[in-house]
């Protein structure tokens, strides 16, 4: 059941633990992932090429509200996970609510750090930690033409 890739950060914890103790690379990125897109699917499944196993940490609603505006997201946060859940290369997903990941990967200390190439290695939140514990930060470039928002703006646009 996909529902069983959705954790608490205490359990990701423990899984992460698990996943190192077994000699397993584990890598981490995060995100709104509303509306999911080709973007979303190239994006992650290049992420989780770099290790043997890919965490997602997943914005709450509210946070994604913080970032995105009021009417964001479109997709409540249960049904997100869910759909991230499904993804054969995502192998946990847990939530977080507050402005940045720092504190998530502190927690998890992933060997592998991943955010796309809008983001330099300088800009990536949780960066500095994830390097001053032996790790790598990669960023993977973008399909371009996908966006959330501009999706959000077609639909609007077509639709009114």
């Amino acid at each position: 059941m996909t529902s069983q890739k959705i954790v608490s950060r205490d359990a990701a914890a423990a899984q992460v633990r698990t996943w190192h103790a077994e000699g397993q690379r584990v890598v981490f990125t995060n995100g709104c992932f509303d509306i999911v897109h080709l973007g979303h699917i190239d994006y992650l499944e290049k992420a989780r090429a770099l290790g043997d196993k890919l965490v997602l940490g997943l914005n709450t609603d509210a946070s994604v509200s913080c970032i995105k505006g009021p009417l964001r997201p479109v997709v409540n946060e249960q049904a997100r996970a869910r759909l991230m859940a499904a993804l054969q290369f995502v192998d946990l997903v847990t939530l977080f609510g507050e402005p940045t990941p720092l504190e998530l990967i502190e927690t998890l200390r992933p060997d592998v750090l991943v955010k796309g190439d809008d983001y330099t290695v300088a800009t990536i939140v949780g960066a500095d930690f994830v390097l001053g514990n032996g790790g790598r930060v990669e960023t993977i470039a973008l399909v371009p033409g996908y966006s959330t928002s501009s999706l959000i703006q077609k639909i609007v646009e077509a639709y009114g």
